[in-house]
């Protein structure tokens, strides 16, 4: 259906003239009509025909006035499953004695709420119903009621400055704008070649020594720097300040025409040889731009336009998404370019596509794709900012000719920081009384600011240099993790997850994760019929299975929509998941999961235990979980580091990769476990059951079908590659690899949290149904790897199996009785035909002036027929 632009209703402080709200036309416009430019075909093709203006009519799986029909048996069967109360019906649980005598915790509610819009004519109180009701404000302050929102704004009259905040003391806040995460990058780095410990490199079928030819770079900068909109100012005294929203973000694109491009793969069509995929721009413009695509050696006059399909609107922006299928060489690989021309000029990128039965993917891995709320502007440049590991990814891209995707597992944004930007989300944080909480309403300004920061965050942070030209050349596919929707989302207790707040930032949260990383709308999803692209199963939760090449599978289920304190995903998810699994076709050797958080980890018994002494001590702990000293002088000395005491649980935090939001943000609930914080890993004992049921299944269908099973995971911050296997049949069946990579931009933790995840506690995979005990002796062994015997400037490491530092991962699919050392000099008809991956960790070197460093290859073998 035609996208139709909303009204944009006038901001709250009406006090405040601003030029950008007048209906006036835009002033490109009235430059482009004084300059009298015409509408002409791109410069790069200036003999084509003027192509046909691309209609805006509405997305071609759209149904007019579609209504949904009822469920299927099944579907009903799995809701109902859903449903009841009683996790026994988990398949996880099926054999669990205590499940079976008892009562199971009850899970928490997953349905996200509809908006419910209240009249703004019933505002919520500010500090109360009257001025007289109001504390004593400090010397120099008055209060002022807003007519808009019903609550006061505080004036601060020596210098006419405003906050919403009362006021602590006889100068003003003076609120810092939120960071933008633009120009963080300090300062172009040359991009360095493959680094190396010694004079020699590492062989590797994933990168050899630098011995590549080297190409022009296939991305330019952008066309045009647009000077940053100023926020306005309060220059004597102009009313309530910006509360949220429009006023509070600055949002324009680089190039001041449209964000993107976002490259994105959804799936090859074996039987066809397509090469499926999608371009999304965002964009003002009054029309779209218009993109042309060929094979970069295809020079003829007419390339093809691909049509602008109108998804969705965000205030005045509009996301346009280009559909592409291309017809792919049968044993080559070719490089494609897409040309976007605006009105302000044309730019062309390029990316591969891979031959129809080339089996030699190249492809990496990362996560963490953003600083967490608590990093600082110093602690970021010194690290080199967002862009310092993209820009050694681009260089790889070039010296390999190509990476065919990327695989992004998890947190792309770290939305966590709306709950420090957004007023009324602070407001609801900071109010008395678990009920009270679970009982604030949702409204229509919630709805407005919520949705307005998350299209700021993804906008602005997929707009920054090198981050912005590797997700418009290497194609994406990407997956959902917490800080996506934000730090934690999920694992809190039940009445924080069912209350309105929770329910509907998590809609908002998952809304923009499919417009944004998978270029779709629950609208299109529920007008599909076929699991080319994503899928879902229960109704809750959107899945993918998608080919790289005919040999090499991605499975990506979605593990935070149903997510709660006692499951990662429901029972009938499983069921559906798996027999999709068992079905690939006999060409597919490699089953690769991309589950966010790692699946085969240390486990973190110290701060467990530590967790249990406060929590049956309450009075131990203060607001930010900081404990008395004889509390954590015994973990001090097991973790050998001072700084332990004084850190306290900020450390715990770190170590299970999270940003300290807990604390930080949500403290004001009182009542929040320490222990919750280690709720969202696979390793906690309330997913125990649950883990285990994944992997004995996942063993039973690689047994079943020959299948190598490997799970790819981030969310640590910190990088290093475990196995699960039999040691008395290795590489059977039972072997299953499991690599870390995280993060690529975020922070790592302290040396002294990963020392407390280097223990030597041997552990096993019990048998299904069965809890795990520490000790006790199965057919499966769990281990980390010692891939980190030295650092990044040669010095042997004591901690040998996690790397606390930036990082991303290179694989590629290889014949080992072809490939020497050399990606992809793969010949036709030669070989096995029986493909390893090699896995490449790139670690950033000791501050911004070394090249990355290059740990590896871990080979994951294929699995031999009947082993």
């Amino acid at each position: 259906m035609p996208v139709t632009q909303p009204a944009q209703s006038p901001p709250p402080q009406t006090q405040v003239p601003r030029t950008a709200q007048n209906n006036a036309q835009h002033p490109l416009e009235q430059e482009l009509q004084r300059m009298n430019v015409h509408d002409e075909p791109p410069p790069a093709y200036s003999s084509v025909t003027k192509p046909a203006r691309a209609t805006t009519s509405g997305y071609p799986n759209d149904k007019h006035n579609t209504t949904i029909t009822s469920p299927t048996p099944n579907t009903l069967a799995g809701a109902a499953l859903m449903a009841d109360s009683n996790l026994r019906q988990h398949p996880a649980f099926a054999n669990d004695s205590r499940s079976q005598n008892g009562p199971s915790p009850q899970p928490a509610d997953n349905g996200l709420a509809p908006v419910q819009v209240h009249p703004a004519s019933t505002p919520s109180p500010g500090p109360g119903p009257g001025a007289g009701s109001l504390p004593p404000l400090p010397e120099g302050w008055i209060a002022h009621p807003d007519p808009n929102s019903g609550q006061y704004y505080y004036i601060h009259l020596p210098t006419q400055s405003t906050q919403w905040e009362f006021p602590k003391g006889p100068t003003p806040l003076n609120l810092n704008e939120p960071m933008s995460p633009t120009g963080t990058y300090v300062k172009s780095l040359a991009s360095p070649a493959m680094s190396t410990f010694g004079g020699k490199p590492l062989a590797s079928p994933g990168f050899a020594s630098p011995g590549f030819p080297r190409q022009q770079a296939p991305y330019r900068e952008s066309m045009m720097s647009m000077a940053t909109v100023a926020s306005p100012t309060a220059v004597g005294f102009t009313g309530p300040p910006p509360s949220a929203g429009v006023d509070m973000y600055k949002v324009a694109p680089t190039n001041g025409v449209y964000f993107g491009p976002y490259l994105r793969y959804t799936n090859m069509n074996l039987e066809l040889g397509l090469w499926l995929g999608s371009i999304m721009l965002v964009t003002d413009a009054p029309q779209p731009p218009t993109i042309h695509i060929h094979q970069s050696t295809d020079l003829s006059p007419n390339p093809r336009q691909l049509k602008a399909n109108p998804i969705y609107s965000h205030q005045r922006w509009i996301f346009y998404r280009y559909d592409i299928d291309l017809q792919m060489e049968e044993d080559h690989g070719a490089n494609w370019t897409y040309a976007i021309t605006s009105h302000l000029g044309c730019t062309r990128y390029e990316f591969l596509v891979a031959g129809r039965h080339e089996t030699s993917w190249r492809f990496i891995a990362h996560s963490g794709n953003d600083f967490a709320l608590n990093v600082n502007a110093n602690d970021r440049a010194k690290l080199g900012g967002v862009g310092f590991m993209w820009k050694d990814i681009l260089q790889k891209h070039m010296e390999c000719g190509g990476f065919h995707a990327q695989l992004g597992l998890g947190d792309q944004i770290f939305a966590d920081r709306l709950w420090k930007e957004i007023p009324m989300l602070k407001q609801w944080t900071s109010m008395s009384g678990k009920e009270n909480r679970k009982n604030a309403p949702w409204t229509a300004k919630h709805e407005e600011d919520v949705s307005h920061a998350y299209f700021h965050y993804y906008t602005s942070h997929l707009d920054q240099p090198h981050l912005r030209e590797a997700f418009a050349q290497i194609p994406h596919i990407l997956s959902l993790d917490d800080h996506d929707i934000f730090d934690g989302f999920g694992s809190y207790p039940e009445y924080m997850q069912s209350s309105s707040m929770f329910k509907n930032i998590g809609r908002i949260g998952i809304e923009m994760y499919l417009l944004f990383q998978h270029h779709t709308t629950l609208e299109i999803l529920r007008n599909v019929s076929n699991d080319q692209d994503l899928f879902t199963i229960t109704g809750t939760g959107w899945h993918f299975v998608k080919y790289l090449g005919p040999a090499v599978v991605v499975v990506g289920p979605d593990c935070r929509s149903e997510r709660n304190p006692h499951q990662v995903m429901a029972g009938p998810t499983y069921q559906g998941l798996f027999p999709k699994v068992a079905t690939l076709p006999s060409c597919v050797q490699h089953c690769i999961w991309m589950i966010p958080v790692p699946l085969i980890y240390p486990r973190l018994e110290t701060a467990e235990q530590l967790s249990n002494a406060v929590a049956t001590g309450k009075k131990a702990v203060t607001g930010t979980f900081n404990v008395l000293g004889r509390m954590t002088s015994t973990v001090a000395g097991v973790v050998g580091a001072k700084g332990m005491v004084g850190e306290g649980f900020n450390s715990v935090k770190k170590a299970v990769g999270k940003s300290g939001l807990m604390s930080g943000i949500l403290s004001p609930f009182g009542e929040l476990d320490i222990l919750d914080e280690l709720r969202d890993q696979w390793t906690h004992e309330s997913k125990d059951l649950e883990r285990t049921y994944l992997i004995r299944t996942l063993q039973g269908i690689a047994h079943n079908k020959s299948l190598r099973m490997t799970i790819l995971s981030g969310s640590v911050s910190c990088c290093g590659a475990g196995l699960v296997h039999d040691p008395s049949h290795p590489s059977d069946h039972k072997t299953m690899y499991q690599i870390i990579s995280s993060s690529v931009v975020n922070t790592p933790p302290s040396s002294y949290v990963l020392r407390m995840l280097h223990n030597n506690k041997a552990l096993y995979i019990p048998a299904n149904g069965h809890r795990s005990h520490v000790g006790v002796v199965s057919d499966t062994k769990e281990d980390m790897m010692e891939i980190f015997t030295q650092d990044v400037d040669g010095r042997p490491r004591e901690m040998r199996r996690l790397m606390g530092r930036r990082n991303y991962v290179a694989c590629v699919a290889y014949d080992p009785e072809i490939v020497n050392g050399t990606f992809g000099q793969t010949v036709p008809g030669h070989g096995g035909g029986r493909l390893s991956l090699a896995v490449d960790f790139m670690v950033q070197n000791e501050g911004v002036y070394g090249p990355p460093v290059k740990y590896g290859p871990v080979i994951i073998p294929s699995l031999e027929y009947g082993r």
